[in-house]
């Protein structure tokens, strides 16, 4: 059995187990008329790292100190409640260099069985769909082979050329245009994905996504681990990057969970926050 975390918010303190403890949310309830419900989630060190430079490497990656299954466990359960994962070229390019991190979930893993049965017991697909967020359209083709099985969409700006749109409706994508410009804006994506009936959505992309979600005030909730470690360096990402957001948004905490037990020498939090 799993050490079990304890509840530091809201009163009183309790022991909880770890398996279930984001699937209890049912966040595929959650939708209201024409407004799917959108939360994102990232794992981030005490001085802000979430991804860092590897000489291996020619993207970031998440620091191999920081990551550890018992979040993990619970990334999973969070792409289990999701009808639709937002995602990025950036990810795709990555599976082509063989940089991704893993496969987008929900993991086939033995040890996440249970949440699949979780999904077919509330009559949801076996897989989350995929949107995939590019302005520049560059997603190889051979990179999307993987998910053919799940319905694949890429949603752009406006802008975007022609060309770059056939090519990729010529490998049988759904393209998306919505909001003007080269970037897609947060507010016409999200009415798009609600045209197509979508009401659990799963940003799971970088920083860039996060921020085009809290602009537009598209994002509903936030799932926040900090592992208790500093890492420091120069070459990193936080987990949201853009123009200054003019009013600040924000967060109000819904939970706060200490666990003790991971990542190795150190211990961490599972936070939810939620906009004022």
């Amino acid at each position: 059995m799993q050490p079990a975390l304890t509840r530091l918010y809201p009163p009183p303190g309790m022991d909880f187990p770890l398996r279930g403890l984001y699937l209890e949310h049912e966040l595929h309830t959650r939708s209201t008329a024409g407004k799917p419900f959108i939360y994102s989630n990232f794992i981030t060190t005490l001085d802000g790292r979430i991804a860092i430079a590897s000489p291996e490497r020619s993207s970031h990656t998440v620091p191999e100190a920081a990551a550890n299954p018992r979040d993990w466990r619970l990334y999973q359960e969070l792409a289990g409640q999701a009808d639709l994962l937002i995602t990025s070229g950036r990810f795709f390019r990555q599976v082509a260099n063989g940089e991704a991190q893993d496969t987008l979930p929900v993991s086939r893993g033995a040890e996440f069985s249970d949440i699949h049965e979780w999904r077919k017991q509330r009559h949801l697909p076996g897989q989350p769909d995929v949107a995939i967020l590019s302005s520049s359209l560059d997603i190889p083709r051979d990179s999307l082979e993987g998910y053919r099985s799940r319905r694949i969409m890429v949603i752009t700006g406006d802008g975007a050329t022609p060309a770059s749109i056939a090519r990729l409706q010529a490998s049988g994508v759904e393209v998306i245009t919505a909001g003007p410009g080269q970037y897609a804006g947060g507010r016409a994506m999200t009415a798009a994905l609600a045209e197509r009936g979508y009401r659990s959505i799963y940003a799971i992309a970088g920083p860039a996504v996060f921020h085009t979600l809290v602009e537009a005030d598209c994002l509903d909730r936030l799932y926040l681990t900090v592992t208790h470690q500093l890492l420091s360096g120069n070459e990193y990402d936080t987990f949201t990057q853009g123009a200054p957001l003019v009013p600040a948004r924000g967060m109000r905490m819904i939970s706060l969970y200490h666990d003790a037990h991971a990542p190795a020498g150190a211990s961490q939090w599972f936070s939810v926050f939620e906009p004022h």
